[in-house]
């Protein structure tokens, strides 16, 4: 864990800090998605980088965003145990604001990922993959995208689910205007 906040990866639960994705991120994000993928034992459909931060140079908060995609009607159970066995942190389930939540944090309160569980068939594991692409080939989008970040980030510095909230509208404009 210590070589991911050596990277700048992590943020203390509430505070809200942007940086631009790096190569470094990306290669932490791409291990993480490697320990998941190994630690759930073939449970998981599918794992994935998504968010801005899997995003190369696009503003980001510093937290790696992976959502694992479970086949239709799989129990969340087993994978919980897994994911709890290796460090995550079960955060509870949001819906349709994100599936299954578990957390990965490097000391108390000081998160490094977020891991979201989904139905590999569903809306939302579409969402994260779809505005990934977008935002990795569209600089529109991402202009648009860092545009409200911004303006957010400065109105709800220390307000990260506000922040979080406030970007709903501009990704689901993102994702229709790109359908």
């Amino acid at each position: 864990m210590d070589s991911l906040t050596a990277m700048g990866l992590g943020l203390d639960y509430g505070d809200l800090r942007l940086g631009r994705t790096t190569q470094a991120w990306l290669d932490a994000g791409g291990d993480l998605r490697t320990r998941v993928v190994e630690g759930l034992h073939g449970s998981a459909a599918q794992v994935e980088l998504v968010g801005s931060s899997s995003v190369p140079g696009l503003l980001a908060k510093p937290i790696i965003d992976l959502a694992v995609g479970l086949a239709v009607k799989q129990p969340i159970s087993p994978v919980t145990a897994r994911l709890e066995a290796d460090g995550w942190i079960y955060r509870g389930d949001a819906g349709d604001q994100g599936g299954h939540v578990f957390v990965l944090e490097c000391r108390p309160w000081h998160r490094v990922a977020h891991l979201h569980v989904v139905d590999r068939d569903g809306d939302q594991w579409r969402a994260y993959l779809r505005l990934r692409e977008i935002l990795r080939r569209s600089a529109r989008a991402r202009e648009r995208y860092e545009a409200v970040k911004l303006r957010l980030a400065e109105q709800r510095p220390v307000d990260r689910k506000a922040y979080t909230d406030g970007k709903s509208a501009v990704v689901a404009s993102i994702i229709e205007e790109a359908s």
